[in-house]
């Protein structure tokens, strides 16, 4: 009876024991950063993503660099993935960054894990990449439209294709009942009239747009009456530097919009112009990237003379502004040095002020 007894204790030792290791795991796994891989039914979702349309998760993937790019980040990265919040939930930018420099080609990435050999990327960079192209794809859908197919798109919208350039890629977007802003558009769109406009803002202002169905800043747009005039008003965002979408990006979102009376205004002379103030009232279901590539330009650098440099007119220069310059260099290691004055700099700024200063200042 007492072994039995003392089994018995020990069985219950043995489970307070394993429910304090759960109890850590799951602690630990709250924890920021928590260094845990991801896990086979991940790495299978995000590849069947890319092999379905890897150009599509390239764009949706840009969007996202082009939002966490921008200073408004927190208002316009949204969602934010929740693997990156720091300890008080807050988003942590400064770990994107660190991702988003990982970054390699998305076919690479797919061959990883084609081959197994994911382990060699960068885990962080996985869970970013399920966030992006597998939990937030499930508010909207993005397909990649083939070039023989833009002439025909643009007979369906009766729209003249751009003159002012032409498209790169175009993509199709496919909004999710999931969203509860699609469920708000449809639920208008069976009592207003449907118009046609196109959005032509920064591109960092797309990336909540498509995935919350919010405006940029919660703040009226301007929609465009065609695609070179949204064109105009846009601006080149910065993308990531692996994209095949492109490096440098200019989108103009082709927008449904509902004629809600008190929320949907024309203004202008030719009344061309749409005011949206209610994200409920648009829906975005076309966007037309116009991208453009470092190596577009690497053959007119090559073609530049080579710079020459006029010493005389450069040891001048010095001369001029020695004073400046050995004030400058001054504070530089005055300011790299330790608190306690015993840096390594500091052995520089003993032994090497004075050839500074007979450098640049007569003494």
């Amino acid at each position: 009876m007492k072994l039995i007894s003392f089994l018995d204790d020990s069985h219950a030792v043995g489970l307070s024991f394993c429910q304090k290791l759960s109890d850590a795991a799951q602690n630990c796994a709250l924890l920021p950063f928590a260094d845990v891989s991801p896990t086979v039914g991940q790495l299978f979702q995000i590849q069947k993503h890319l092999q379905t349309d890897l150009l599509a998760c390239d764009a949706r993937l840009s969007l996202f660099v082009a939002a966490a790019n921008s200073y408004r980040y927190e208002s316009l990265l949204r969602p934010f993935p929740e693997e990156f919040l720091d300890r008080d939930r807050r988003p942590d930018i400064n770990a994107i960054f660190d991702v988003i420099a990982d970054f390699d080609r998305l076919e690479v990435t797919l061959h990883q894990i084609l081959t197994g050999n994911y382990s060699s990327s960068h885990k962080n960079v996985l869970k970013l990449l399920h966030a992006v192209l597998v939990k937030h794809a499930e508010f909207v859908a993005l397909s990649t439209l083939q070039p023989c197919e833009f002439d025909d798109l643009y007979a369906h919208l009766k729209i003249p294709a751009p003159s002012s350039a032409a498209p790169t890629q175009i993509f199709e977007v496919t909004p999710s009942l999931k969203c509860a802003h699609t469920k708000a558009y449809t639920a208008l769109r069976e009592q207003y009239p449907v118009r046609m406009g196109f959005y032509g803002g920064n591109l960092e202002e797309l990336y909540a747009m498509l995935t919350l169905g919010c405006l940029p800043l919660n703040e009226p747009i301007k929609l465009a009456s065609n695609v070179d005039e949204a064109l105009a008003q846009s601006q080149y965002g910065n993308s990531w530097g692996a994209s095949r979408c492109g490096a440098m990006l200019n989108c103009v979102a082709v927008v449904e919009y509902l004629v809600v009376p008190s929320q949907v205004t024309v203004e202008g002379a030719d009344r061309q112009h749409v005011i949206v103030r209610d994200a409920n009232c648009i829906q975005i279901s076309y966007l037309l990237f116009f991208g453009k590539s470092f190596t577009q330009y690497e053959s007119a650098l090559m073609l530049r003379p080579k710079m020459s440099i006029d010493w005389n007119q450069t040891i001048k220069w010095l001369e001029t502004n020695k004073y400046a310059i050995s004030l400058g260099v001054y504070l530089m290691i005055l300011s790299m040095s330790l608190s306690d004055g015993r840096g390594i700099l500091y052995r520089l700024a003993t032994s090497g002020m004075y050839t500074i200063r007979k450098g640049f200042l007569p003494i």
